[in-house]
């Protein structure tokens, strides 16, 4: 007995393959013009692009590599542990589903690969879309009343990006784009390249200081100039603030942080 419907032995790959052609054609089409591109799937850009999505804006997620969670999918050198406190960020945790254990002292432990799939989830059942194995390669910026604006981004295949061949870009045009590429902070690198005329500089990260660096990295989440925002760690490498090690709980509370900002801005100026 047959698994799969009858039906089907009348395709051929051929048929498969149109199939995937007009599926990905209609896919495309609807998310080359969004409201917010968000450039990292690690635990500041998922929970930004949840709670954009949970906002009705619709959002795009871009993630260079195969894979959603960025650092925080390895826990603490490989140990499938994250710590995160009690308070916000742990409300999060528990409004998206994961499992935690107090550790007392204000202090809980999450498995790092749950927590994370557990917001992408939470995001695509919002609307969200997350597109995987691409690279950002440049903005989309104007003009407008003598304001520079990020208007979207350029993107490409990561494997095309990572072999160094030239191949021309596609765009994804947006109201708004989130860096949240972490420890890179490429989006904002991309920007302070392209436009020497901002003296925007990006001096990286301070060593290590867990609480200082918990509470700067959401203090400073917000917009770098109008169109383009910055949230996790890539909010110390902006601003030269500590990392914060194995606390996630900054970069969920940033990601929470800089939708609402987001949020605030379209009311303002739909």
């Amino acid at each position: 007995m047959s698994f799969f419907p009858e039906t089907l032995k009348n395709l051929n790959e051929a048929d498969l393959a149109r199939r995937i052609i007009d599926a990905a054609h209609d896919r495309l089409w609807d998310i080359a013009e969004t409201d917010v591109v968000v450039v990292g799937a690690g635990p500041a850009g998922l929970t930004a692009a949840y709670y954009l999505a949970k906002k009705g804006v619709r959002v795009l997620v871009l993630e260079r590599m195969l894979g959603v969670g960025g650092g925080i999918r390895g826990g603490s050198m490989l140990l499938p542990v994250a710590l995160v406190e009690e308070g916000e960020a742990l409300k999060i945790v528990e409004e998206v589903g994961a499992r935690t254990r107090s550790l007392g002292e204000g202090l809980c432990v999450v498995d790092p690969t749950e927590l994370m799939l557990r917001i992408a989830v939470k995001a695509i059942d919002h609307g969200a879309v997350i597109w995987p194995g691409v690279h950002v390669e440049d903005l989309i910026t104007r003009r407008e009343d003598g304001t520079l604006r990020v208007k979207g981004v350029l993107i490409n295949w990561t494997v095309v990006y990572e072999s160094g061949w030239h191949v021309d870009p596609l765009y994804i045009w947006s109201k708004a784009v989130v860096d949240a590429t972490g420890h890179d902070a490429y989006i904002v690198k991309i920007l302070a390249e392209r436009h020497p005329g901002l003296s925007l500089l990006v001096p990286g990260m301070q060593s290590q200081d867990v609480w200082r660096g918990e509470e700067e990295v959401v203090e400073k989440t917000g917009q770098v100039i109008p169109g383009l925002y910055v949230a996790g760690m890539a909010v110390a490498e902006l601003y030269n603030t500590p990392r914060m090690g194995p606390i996630i709980g900054g970069m969920l509370v940033s990601g929470k942080k800089v939708a609402d900002l987001i949020a605030e801005d379209f009311s303002k100026n739909p």
